[in-house]
């Protein structure tokens, strides 16, 4: 009876090694008992001085941390610590808005030139029960130009512009807005009666802020990557 309880009790210590292992990444450990017996098994969690594990017959048992050898305690301390630091898939959401943020307009003999401040705000969402600290988020906007009117810009190259910003604390459960950097968007129209060189007719040029790369993270942790629109991923670098 003895020696089953205390092989069992080594058995959940191992499953319990695996549950942190699954919920960072899926590994699989050996835990030995105080009596120099060993066996490998899937770590579910490590909790109020318990170990709860998974065996391979599909059992779990919840057993005392201290029935382990002082070396794998202590690892298990130390892996359920670093689990708990990490932040859960879907826990931090960024919701993005492009916008301008201020224009000014110039007047000349032939036409209007109207210079906007366009970037993006951030909604930083923290969907857990307590506090996400120093979130950084690193960013690339990208810029297509409207190089020659009455042409297509589509081919043209676009210009990028990166920044970084941190969110030094989210509260639980609440959302906190920062705005990147901008960038300058030209927007120029010719009055009637004028034209373009020898194009001809009346014609606009304006760039458009085309999209950005957003990585955030807690530490060296990605917590939310986004990328808008899509193929900017095939065309592009990110932050």
């Amino acid at each position: 009876m003895k020696k089953t309880a205390l092989f069992r009790l080594c058995l959940g210590l191992t499953s319990l090694c695996a549950l942190y292992v699954t919920t960072a990444k899926a590994d699989m450990r050996t835990l030995t008992d105080q009596q120099g017996r060993s066996l490998k098994a899937d770590v579910l969690s490590v909790e109020n001085g318990k170990v709860k594990i998974k065996r391979d017959d599909g059992q779990t048992f919840e057993l005392p941390l201290a029935t382990l050898s002082e070396a794998d305690q202590q690892s298990l301390k130390q892996w359920a610590e670093k689990a708990a630091a990490e932040i859960p898939s879907g826990a931090v959401i960024i919701e993005l808005s492009r916008g301008v943020f201020d224009s000014t307009k110039k007047e000349d003999i032939g036409s209007i030139t109207t210079e906007e401040n366009w970037g993006y705000s951030l909604t930083a969402s923290n969907r857990t029960n307590k506090p996400i600290k120093n979130l950084k988020i690193e960013y690339a906007l990208f810029v297509k130009p409207d190089l020659e009117p009455g042409k297509d810009s589509t081919s043209s190259k676009l210009k990028r512009s990166t920044g970084t910003t941190t969110i030094p604390e989210i509260a639980a459960g609440s959302k906190i807005v920062v705005r990147t950097d901008s960038v300058k968007i030209y927007k120029q129209k010719l009055k009637p009666g004028w034209v373009w060189g020898k194009t001809g007719g009346e014609e606009k040029l304006r760039d458009t802020l085309y999209g950005i790369w957003m990585k955030a993270y807690v530490g060296d942790q990605i917590v939310v990557e986004t990328v808008s629109p899509d193929g900017l991923s095939r065309t592009e670098k990110g932050p």
